[in-house]
């Protein structure tokens, strides 16, 4: 999708701006909705279309999402 192989991806820099490429793609394609967006980075977009824009009822995703948004908060200050 974004013209970067694996090799490349081993690479830090490479790897950090093709996540942040991604996730903001997400975030398009979810209308801003952060948790949605933070569902699709980890099961995959079509998951999360396929529940009906819903965050999909897989265990890890379920428990990948609140940990990041705690994460997300505290940096932010909340």
């Amino acid at each position: 999708r974004y013209g970067v192989g694996p090799a490349a991806l081993a690479e830090p820099a490479t790897n950090i701006a093709t996540g942040t490429r991604y996730l903001a793609d997400l975030l398009r394609l979810f209308s801003g909705d952060l948790r949605l967006a933070l569902a699709a980075y980890n099961a995959g977009e079509h998951a999360v279309l396929r529940h009906g824009r819903r965050v999909p009822p897989f265990p890890e995703t379920e428990a990948y999402v609140p940990r990041v948004l705690k994460v997300y908060d505290a940096l932010r200050g909340r």
